[in-house]
Protein backbone atom coordinates (compact mmCIF):
# COMPACT_ATOMS: atom_id res chain seq x y z
CA UNK A 1 0.00 0.00 0.00
CA UNK A 2 1.06 3.47 -1.01
CA UNK A 3 0.79 6.67 1.17
CA UNK A 4 0.49 9.05 -2.40
CA UNK A 5 1.59 9.36 -5.14
CA UNK A 6 2.14 12.06 -8.41
CA UNK A 7 -0.69 12.39 -10.74
CA UNK A 8 0.48 14.29 -13.76
CA UNK A 9 -1.95 12.46 -16.87
CA UNK A 10 -5.39 11.81 -16.05
CA UNK A 11 -7.84 10.00 -18.56
CA UNK A 12 -11.98 9.66 -18.31
CA UNK A 13 -14.56 8.39 -20.67
CA UNK A 14 -16.32 10.57 -23.28
CA UNK A 15 -15.52 13.86 -25.01
CA UNK A 16 -14.73 17.47 -23.56
CA UNK A 17 -17.60 18.63 -21.73
CA UNK A 18 -18.66 16.05 -20.53
CA UNK A 19 -19.61 15.20 -16.87
CA UNK A 20 -16.58 12.51 -16.31
CA UNK A 21 -14.17 15.46 -17.74
CA UNK A 22 -15.54 17.65 -15.02
CA UNK A 23 -14.63 15.57 -12.27
CA UNK A 24 -12.08 14.82 -13.68
CA UNK A 25 -10.76 18.43 -13.34
CA UNK A 26 -12.41 18.58 -9.85
CA UNK A 27 -9.98 16.08 -8.76
CA UNK A 28 -6.97 16.51 -10.38
CA UNK A 29 -6.82 20.37 -11.39
CA UNK A 30 -4.22 21.53 -14.11
CA UNK A 31 -3.24 18.08 -15.26
CA UNK A 32 -2.88 16.19 -18.53
CA UNK A 33 -6.54 15.10 -19.10
CA UNK A 34 -6.82 12.17 -22.04
CA UNK A 35 -10.51 11.54 -23.26
CA UNK A 36 -11.20 7.87 -24.36
CA UNK A 37 -13.86 5.69 -25.91
CA UNK A 38 -15.18 3.22 -23.16
CA UNK A 39 -14.51 2.54 -19.60
CA UNK A 40 -12.57 -0.54 -20.58
CA UNK A 41 -9.61 2.34 -22.57
CA UNK A 42 -9.73 4.20 -19.45
CA UNK A 43 -9.07 0.96 -17.24
CA UNK A 44 -6.39 -0.11 -20.37
CA UNK A 45 -4.89 2.68 -20.06
CA UNK A 46 -4.41 2.75 -16.30
CA UNK A 47 -3.19 -0.41 -16.32
CA UNK A 48 -0.27 0.45 -18.82
CA UNK A 49 0.84 3.21 -17.41
CA UNK A 50 -0.41 5.53 -20.17
CA UNK A 51 -2.28 7.56 -17.75
CA UNK A 52 -1.59 8.02 -13.42
CA UNK A 53 -5.10 7.87 -12.73
CA UNK A 54 -8.52 7.72 -14.37
CA UNK A 55 -11.78 9.04 -13.28
CA UNK A 56 -14.96 6.90 -13.74
CA UNK A 57 -18.36 7.19 -12.86
CA UNK A 58 -19.12 4.72 -9.64
CA UNK A 59 -22.95 5.07 -8.67
CA UNK A 60 -25.69 7.33 -9.64
CA UNK A 61 -28.17 8.52 -6.55
CA UNK A 62 -31.15 7.94 -9.17
CA UNK A 63 -29.84 5.02 -11.19
CA UNK A 64 -27.95 2.79 -8.81
CA UNK A 65 -23.99 1.56 -9.90
CA UNK A 66 -22.34 1.32 -12.62
CA UNK A 67 -21.96 -2.24 -13.45
CA UNK A 68 -19.12 -2.08 -15.77
CA UNK A 69 -17.38 -0.05 -13.37
CA UNK A 70 -17.10 -2.41 -10.80
CA UNK A 71 -16.30 -5.44 -13.06
CA UNK A 72 -13.84 -3.58 -14.53
CA UNK A 73 -12.40 -3.13 -11.19
CA UNK A 74 -11.80 -7.02 -10.65
CA UNK A 75 -10.75 -7.51 -14.47
CA UNK A 76 -7.87 -4.71 -14.36
CA UNK A 77 -6.99 -5.80 -10.63
CA UNK A 78 -6.98 -1.50 -9.96
CA UNK A 79 -7.93 0.31 -6.80
CA UNK A 80 -10.01 3.24 -6.35
CA UNK A 81 -8.19 6.23 -4.74
CA UNK A 82 -9.65 9.58 -4.57
CA UNK A 83 -14.35 9.80 -4.74
CA UNK A 84 -16.11 13.03 -6.11
CA UNK A 85 -19.64 13.49 -5.62
CA UNK A 86 -20.97 15.77 -8.54
CA UNK A 87 -24.66 17.21 -8.37
CA UNK A 88 -26.13 15.86 -11.82
CA UNK A 89 -28.22 18.52 -14.08
CA UNK A 90 -29.23 17.07 -17.41
CA UNK A 91 -31.38 19.33 -20.31
CA UNK A 92 -32.75 18.48 -23.69
CA UNK A 93 -30.78 19.85 -26.48
CA UNK A 94 -31.20 19.99 -30.43
CA UNK A 95 -30.10 21.84 -33.34
CA UNK A 96 -31.51 25.47 -33.65
CA UNK A 97 -33.86 24.82 -36.26
CA UNK A 98 -35.55 22.56 -34.39
CA UNK A 99 -39.05 23.03 -32.53
CA UNK A 100 -39.73 21.11 -29.03
CA UNK A 101 -42.65 19.40 -31.28
CA UNK A 102 -40.20 18.09 -33.82
CA UNK A 103 -38.82 15.83 -31.35
CA UNK A 104 -39.34 11.78 -31.34
CA UNK A 105 -35.94 10.44 -29.82
CA UNK A 106 -33.46 11.33 -27.57
CA UNK A 107 -29.76 10.51 -27.01
CA UNK A 108 -27.89 9.67 -24.43
CA UNK A 109 -25.87 7.47 -22.07
CA UNK A 110 -28.18 4.44 -20.64
CA UNK A 111 -27.34 6.00 -17.20
CA UNK A 112 -28.66 9.93 -18.02
CA UNK A 113 -31.64 8.63 -19.73
CA UNK A 114 -32.33 6.66 -16.69
CA UNK A 115 -32.18 9.47 -14.88
CA UNK A 116 -35.13 11.28 -17.20
CA UNK A 117 -37.16 8.26 -17.24
CA UNK A 118 -39.97 9.90 -16.27
CA UNK A 119 -39.56 13.22 -18.41
CA UNK A 120 -38.84 11.13 -21.54
CA UNK A 121 -42.37 8.91 -20.87
CA UNK A 122 -44.20 12.30 -20.35
CA UNK A 123 -43.04 13.69 -23.34
CA UNK A 124 -43.04 10.26 -25.40
CA UNK A 125 -39.82 10.47 -27.06
CA UNK A 126 -38.08 7.06 -28.05
CA UNK A 127 -34.92 6.54 -26.34
CA UNK A 128 -31.85 5.71 -27.81
CA UNK A 129 -28.15 4.58 -26.48
CA UNK A 130 -24.99 6.39 -26.53
CA UNK A 131 -21.74 5.81 -25.08
CA UNK A 132 -21.70 9.71 -23.45
CA UNK A 133 -23.48 12.45 -22.67
CA UNK A 134 -21.20 14.69 -24.52
CA UNK A 135 -21.19 12.17 -27.48
CA UNK A 136 -24.56 12.28 -27.51
CA UNK A 137 -24.37 16.26 -28.00
CA UNK A 138 -21.38 16.14 -30.87
CA UNK A 139 -24.08 13.00 -32.75
CA UNK A 140 -26.75 15.52 -32.46
CA UNK A 141 -25.03 18.39 -34.45
CA UNK A 142 -23.61 15.82 -36.72
CA UNK A 143 -27.02 14.35 -37.33
CA UNK A 144 -29.01 17.96 -37.86
CA UNK A 145 -32.03 16.01 -37.65
CA UNK A 146 -35.21 18.43 -36.20
CA UNK A 147 -36.61 15.00 -35.15
CA UNK A 148 -33.82 13.98 -32.69
CA UNK A 149 -32.10 15.62 -29.42
CA UNK A 150 -30.28 14.80 -26.87
CA UNK A 151 -29.70 14.63 -23.27
CA UNK A 152 -26.34 16.15 -21.73
CA UNK A 153 -25.35 19.37 -19.62
CA UNK A 154 -25.91 22.51 -20.23
CA UNK A 155 -22.06 23.06 -20.99
CA UNK A 156 -22.29 20.16 -23.58
CA UNK A 157 -24.96 21.38 -25.48
CA UNK A 158 -23.46 24.82 -25.83
CA UNK A 159 -19.80 23.49 -26.95
CA UNK A 160 -21.35 21.40 -29.53
CA UNK A 161 -23.55 24.20 -30.74
CA UNK A 162 -27.01 23.11 -29.89
CA UNK A 163 -30.12 24.35 -28.73
CA UNK A 164 -31.12 24.34 -24.78
CA UNK A 165 -35.28 23.37 -25.04
CA UNK A 166 -35.71 22.27 -21.05
CA UNK A 167 -33.13 21.88 -18.24
CA UNK A 168 -33.28 20.31 -14.89
CA UNK A 169 -35.31 17.04 -16.48
CA UNK A 170 -33.81 15.02 -14.29
CA UNK A 171 -35.22 13.09 -11.27
CA UNK A 172 -34.83 16.05 -8.04
CA UNK A 173 -31.44 15.58 -6.00
CA UNK A 174 -29.71 13.57 -8.68
CA UNK A 175 -25.71 13.32 -7.24
CA UNK A 176 -23.23 11.02 -9.63
CA UNK A 177 -20.09 9.80 -7.40
CA UNK A 178 -17.18 9.52 -9.54
CA UNK A 179 -14.24 7.54 -8.12
CA UNK A 180 -10.73 7.83 -9.42
CA UNK A 181 -8.52 4.70 -9.95
CA UNK A 182 -5.21 3.79 -10.29
CA UNK A 183 -2.67 0.62 -10.06
CA UNK A 184 -2.15 2.35 -6.26
CA UNK A 185 -4.10 0.98 -2.85
CA UNK A 186 -3.61 3.92 -0.99
CA UNK A 187 -3.57 4.93 2.96
CA UNK A 188 -3.81 8.11 3.91
CA UNK A 189 -4.83 9.15 8.06
CA UNK A 190 -8.30 11.19 6.34
CA UNK A 191 -9.51 8.39 4.75
CA UNK A 192 -12.77 7.37 5.58
CA UNK A 193 -14.38 4.61 3.49
CA UNK A 194 -12.97 1.81 2.47
CA UNK A 195 -14.70 -0.77 -0.55
CA UNK A 196 -14.27 -4.16 -0.77
CA UNK A 197 -15.47 -7.06 -2.71
CA UNK A 198 -15.93 -10.59 -1.21
CA UNK A 199 -17.48 -14.16 -1.93
CA UNK A 200 -18.91 -16.21 0.41
CA UNK A 201 -19.91 -20.08 0.49
CA UNK A 202 -23.13 -20.98 -0.75
CA UNK A 203 -24.65 -22.03 2.66
CA UNK A 204 -27.47 -20.48 4.29
CA UNK A 205 -26.60 -17.94 6.92
CA UNK A 206 -22.90 -17.20 5.59
CA UNK A 207 -23.34 -13.66 4.28
CA UNK A 208 -24.99 -12.62 7.63
CA UNK A 209 -21.98 -13.79 9.72
CA UNK A 210 -19.79 -12.11 7.65
CA UNK A 211 -22.04 -8.79 8.08
CA UNK A 212 -22.44 -9.48 12.49
CA UNK A 213 -18.26 -9.49 12.05
CA UNK A 214 -18.59 -5.51 11.72
CA UNK A 215 -21.18 -4.84 13.77
CA UNK A 216 -19.39 -6.92 16.58
CA UNK A 217 -16.60 -3.37 16.07
CA UNK A 218 -19.24 -1.09 15.76
CA UNK A 219 -18.16 -0.78 12.54
CA UNK A 220 -21.27 1.38 9.83
CA UNK A 221 -21.91 -0.08 6.81
CA UNK A 222 -22.68 2.25 3.83
CA UNK A 223 -23.83 0.13 1.01
CA UNK A 224 -24.18 -3.52 -0.20
CA UNK A 225 -24.14 -4.70 -3.43
CA UNK A 226 -24.47 -8.28 -5.61
CA UNK A 227 -23.26 -8.80 -8.93
CA UNK A 228 -22.49 -12.37 -10.49
CA UNK A 229 -18.91 -13.33 -10.47
CA UNK A 230 -17.63 -13.72 -14.07
CA UNK A 231 -15.89 -16.57 -13.20
CA UNK A 232 -17.97 -18.69 -11.63
CA UNK A 233 -21.91 -18.91 -13.64
CA UNK A 234 -25.00 -18.80 -10.47
CA UNK A 235 -22.37 -17.37 -7.93
CA UNK A 236 -22.28 -13.68 -6.62
CA UNK A 237 -19.74 -11.17 -5.70
CA UNK A 238 -21.06 -9.08 -2.96
CA UNK A 239 -19.64 -5.44 -2.85
CA UNK A 240 -19.22 -3.35 0.72
CA UNK A 241 -18.71 -0.11 1.27
CA UNK A 242 -17.89 0.73 4.70
CA UNK A 243 -16.81 3.52 7.06
CA UNK A 244 -13.21 3.44 8.27
CA UNK A 245 -9.55 3.56 7.66
CA UNK A 246 -7.43 1.06 6.75
CA UNK A 247 -4.51 2.30 9.40
CA UNK A 248 -6.73 1.46 11.89
CA UNK A 249 -6.57 -1.60 14.17
CA UNK A 250 -10.13 -2.34 14.18
CA UNK A 251 -10.12 -2.43 10.59
CA UNK A 252 -7.25 -4.22 10.18
CA UNK A 253 -8.64 -6.99 12.28
CA UNK A 254 -11.46 -7.60 10.42
CA UNK A 255 -9.54 -7.95 6.81
CA UNK A 256 -7.28 -10.31 8.92
CA UNK A 257 -10.90 -12.16 9.91
CA UNK A 258 -13.03 -12.13 6.55
CA UNK A 259 -9.11 -13.13 4.57
CA UNK A 260 -9.19 -16.20 6.65
CA UNK A 261 -13.11 -17.23 6.56
CA UNK A 262 -13.70 -16.43 3.18
CA UNK A 263 -13.42 -17.84 -0.10
CA UNK A 264 -12.80 -14.68 -1.92
CA UNK A 265 -11.62 -11.07 -0.09
CA UNK A 266 -10.14 -7.96 -1.97
CA UNK A 267 -10.35 -4.43 -1.00
CA UNK A 268 -11.36 -2.44 -3.94
CA UNK A 269 -10.02 1.04 -2.83
CA UNK A 270 -9.84 3.32 0.27
CA UNK A 271 -10.86 7.24 -0.14
CA UNK A 272 -11.92 10.39 1.64
CA UNK A 273 -15.99 10.70 1.50
CA UNK A 274 -17.60 14.32 1.68
CA UNK A 275 -20.91 15.12 2.84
Amino acid sequence: MDKEYEVKTVCYQGLPYSYSESAAKSLFEGKQYINKESFDDVFKDVYEGVADVGVVPIENSTAGYINEVYDLLLEYDLYINYSYVKKVDHCLAGISEAAFNDIKEVYSHPQALAQCKDYIKKHSLTAKNEINTAVAAKKIYEMNSKNSACICSKEAAENYGLKIFECDINSKQNYTRFGAISKNLLTNENHNRISIVFSVPHEAGTLNEVLSVFSQYNINLCSIYSRPDLTSPWKYLFYLDFNGNLLSQEVQEIMYRLKGELPFVKILGSFQMHP
